[in-house]
């Protein structure tokens, strides 16, 4: 009796094992031709040339790999179809329910992939579409000779269309970033399409003060060599330029106080308008560095002056003293000296390590007084003990007189 039942349990559980063993085969077959046709089908639409179009892979063997992958994927996929069958057959119902509702829930965000997927490709065509007319428009509008005219460069591009490239692709970027941010939010998955659409926002958000912080550089770089220009034009017509060679050490004219002036004026003015759009951006750090840049200007400009002024006045110095006393290292020593005050002044006024900077200038000033005085101390010598000759002998002339006088 008992194995009786036993055997009718047996042969109970055979059809749902050959059913089990007949869809396992037909899975098998499946997910190998499935496979198989799906790389033949990639292969015939030349997909592996579009794949190093794109920059997927560098060669055929990187391409037949990308295909091998997709066809492997196809595979486990169909495959993966079938187990929920092959398992309830074989009784594992405990099993199934899971791997059941995982593929279920895989199927059911397939429509959110397949519409997520054809915005993501319908935005790129209509982004590729605006871009390419709105590079056309600029080359037709020569941006890049304009560009190159303002900046005084050589065209680096041999079509004429690298700055209308650029400007064309950041259009692109700002069409696109609002298709993508749509397409993740198609998908429904606010795990991963929540951060991504956060950081998304974020940055569209940016876009005007970006835009105006790019235009007030561009603004500021414009007026910067306009008065530059303008300032060197004035500073050469008032005839300053004839004092330019008290700048240099030798005396010769190597710099034009005109065109320092003017590319002072112009680095200071493109300073304060980067600080300017720096502040647009809301970017607290840089704004600190820019804020503490501005207020550390005036020192560099009073350093500059007092440097300026030092090497200045000690070439007109030096060559007066030369022209008056005819000796070249009296006027050189003098030259130097001023010139080493005027460089502790400006490191002063720099604000350059004061204590080290003041500390120094003493050591320097007192070795140079000790050494003014060794060099006379030994030097006058001979002299001053002549001198205590005579006096002794003046000293011993007079005693021998005032001794004669009271013997008489």
């Amino acid at each position: 009796m008992n194995f009786q039942m036993m055997m009718n349990d047996y042969l109970s559980v055979v059809p749902g094992i050959l059913i089990a063993v007949v869809l396992l085969i037909v899975a098998s077959m499946l997910a190998h031709y499935g496979r198989k046709y799906l790389i033949e089908f990639l292969v015939k639409t030349n997909f592996d040339d579009k794949l190093k179009a794109w920059g997927l892979a560098r060669n055929d063997e990187e391409s037949k790999a990308f295909l091998d992958t997709l066809g492997t994927l196809a595979y486990f996929v169909i495959f993966l179809l079938f187990v929920p069958f092959i398992l309830n057959r074989l009784g594992l119902v405990g099993v199934v329910d899971p791997i059941y509702n995982m593929i279920l829930k895989i199927f059911n965000y397939i429509p959110n992939v397949i519409a997520a997927a054809l915005i993501i490709f319908v935005g790129n065509f209509f982004c590729s579409f605006v871009r390419q007319i709105v590079e056309n428009v600029l080359v037709g509008f020569n941006v890049d000779r304009w560009y190159n005219k303002l900046t005084h460069q050589k065209n680096s591009s041999e079509n004429g269309r690298q700055v209308a490239e650029v400007l064309a692709g950041g259009v692109y970027v700002l069409i696109f970033i609002p298709i993508l941010t749509v397409a993740l939010e198609t998908l429904r998955i606010p795990t991963i399409s929540q951060p991504i659409v956060e950081v998304l926002n974020s940055v569209m958000s940016a876009v005007p003060n970006i835009f105006v912080a790019v235009v007030l550089v561009l603004v500021g770089s414009f007026i910067a060599k306009l008065l530059s220009e303008l300032l060197k034009s004035l500073l050469k017509t008032s005839g300053i330029d004839q004092y330019s060679k008290y700048l240099n050490f030798k005396g010769e004219s190597q710099i034009e106080i005109s065109t320092v002036s003017a590319q002072i004026t112009r680095g200071m003015l493109l300073i304060f308008f980067i600080v300017e759009a720096i502040s647009v951006l809301n970017l607290e750090v840089l704004n600190t560095i820019g804020q503490s840049i501005i207020a550390y200007i005036p020192d560099v400009i009073s350093a500059a002056l007092i440097l300026a002024a030092g090497i200045i006045g000690s070439n007109i110095l030096a060559a007066f003293l030369k022209e008056v006393s005819g000796s070249f290292i009296f006027g050189e020593i003098i030259r130097y000296a001023i010139i080493v005050l005027a460089s502790f002044m400006t490191l002063d006024q720099l604000q350059f390590a004061p204590t080290i900077v003041n500390a120094a200038f003493v050591i320097i000033l007192g070795a140079i007084a000790f050494a003014f005085t060794l060099a006379v101390g030994l030097g006058g010598k001979e002299f001053a003990a002549k001198q205590l000759e005579k006096l002794e002998a003046s000293f011993n002339e007079s005693s021998k007189n005032s001794d004669s006088n009271n013997k008489d």
